[in-house]
């Protein structure tokens, strides 16, 4: 059995990754939870035939007790809301071990209902498409707005590289772009760092950050984008936060998935839309400090006055379907006055500082796009449906919809948002 090495101090425990590791399954679960609860296997129609209907036997064979399935269908495309993780708890059975075989879908909502259950949980993951098999909270929609749930990360991984290797490779692509995608949230987190408001952690930073590049390096290599997937992971279970991992190119896909942005008749994955996003956020990086701090401060517009603010927040959520609560969200950080004049010139002081540490950690953009389109990933908004104005409205937006300080917010605050977005 191959057993990766796994960071200290972790809520995972064990992680098997090797060809045909669905067969140590068993034993897996006998060491974490005993010969006592039976294995109750939820996937969706897909991830059924891809792995769940060679587990459920597996372990009919070694004779662990199993519960009746829960398969979602197959179509529409699963989402992760919170009315699915309601069916998952009124049919979670008793004295059971939740078996989550599926991509980042089928693991959030397992992984949510575990842990309202408290209970642990195994994850099988189908594709090597996102972070959040080994990552603490899962990502749901409640309410119309996308947000970040607590609950544990799984007790244990068993990935079949012969199951991830057979994933469409659509879904590998979507898991390289939404590593990519660490590079531009690790810039983000650098901008916080740099204005004293929210500091790097090392520990945490090396975990994902250093071997980044090196996981990025061949698009066809599954293992190594997989591993570094899953170090991004560890590191949320770390930070007790999603902060190592996401940064404005996910709040744009969150956006986007809030839209329910379709192209060519189907949802757009995860990974996809936050390929683009990392794609503006790269941008907006290369635009920002393309000036001078001299040039930022002749550019900067006046700060708005709460009621205009106000009105321009209404008007950026028009389409309703953002949940009750971004409204709030974007005026407690809203800035005027006096405190806005103060954060300016906070920034102005770090302008070169700013500037050499996010050079530093981007991929310069025309590169960034070419390595997206050498992993089969989109680097433009028509490549996943988006037109120009839901595209530019959807990264306006983004700023909205969580506190964590961005590119977003500091482009905004700068009162250089308009004529930076618009370059987009």
């Amino acid at each position: 059995m191959n057993l990766i090495t796994i960071p200290p101090g972790l809520e995972t425990e064990s992680f098997v990754l090797e060809a045909d590791a669905l067969r140590h399954a068993p034993e897996i679960l006998r060491k974490h939870w005993g010969a006592g609860p039976d294995a109750w296997i939820v996937a969706d129609e897909n991830t059924w035939t891809a792995a769940g209907e060679k587990l459920n036997a597996i372990f009919e064979e070694a004779g662990i007790g199993r519960c009746a399935p829960y398969l979602f269908p197959g179509r529409p495309i699963l989402h992760a809301t919170v009315e699915h993780v309601d069916e998952l708890l009124a049919a979670f059975p008793e004295n059971c071990v939740p078996v989550a075989v599926g991509g980042g879908t089928v693991n959030d909502l397992v992984k949510r209902a575990s842990g309202v259950k408290g209970v642990r949980y195994c994850c099988v993951p189908t594709a090597p498409s996102v972070d959040g098999y080994t990552s603490y909270g899962a990502a749901l929609n409640v309410d119309g707005l996308k947000k970040t749930l607590p609950c544990p990360a799984p007790l244990a991984i068993v990935a079949d590289t012969a199951v991830l290797d057979s994933a469409p490779p659509e879904m590998f692509a979507a898991g390289y772009a939404d590593l990519m995608a660490k590079i531009p949230a690790g810039a983000d987190w650098i901008v916080v760092d740099q204005l004293g408001m929210e500091p790097v952690r090392p520990d945490v930073w090396e975990l994902v950050q250093t071997p980044l590049r090196d996981n990025l390096s061949d698009p066809a290599d599954v293992r190594r984008v997989f591993m570094g997937l899953a170090a991004t992971g560890y590191s949320m279970q770390l930070y007790r936060d999603s902060r190592p991992a996401s940064g404005a190119e996910h709040l744009m896909s969150h956006i986007w998935e809030m839209e329910n942005l379709t192209f060519n008749g189907d949802s757009v994955s995860h990974g996809f839309k936050v390929s683009v996003g990392t794609v503006a956020s790269t941008a907006l990086y290369e635009a920002l400090f393309s000036l001078t701090e001299k040039e930022a401060r002749r550019y900067a517009e006046p700060g708005l006055p709460r009621a205009a603010r106000e009105a321009e927040i209404d008007a950026l959520l028009i389409r309703g379907c953002y949940g009750a609560e971004a409204k709030e969200i974007a005026l407690s950080k809203f800035l005027e006055g006096e405190k806005l004049a103060e954060r300016r010139e906070l920034i102005y002081r770090n302008w070169n500082a700013l500037k050499e540490r996010t050079q530093k950690q981007l991929y310069p953009l025309a590169e960034l796009k070419a390595m997206l389109k050498a992993a089969h990933c989109p680097a433009s908004p028509a490549e996943i449906g988006l037109e120009s104005g839901q595209y530019v409205h959807g990264v306006a937006a983004a700023q909205l919809i969580r506190k964590r300080y961005t590119i977003l917010d500091l482009v905004y605050e700068l009162g250089l948002s308009k004529a930076l977005l618009a370059a987009l």
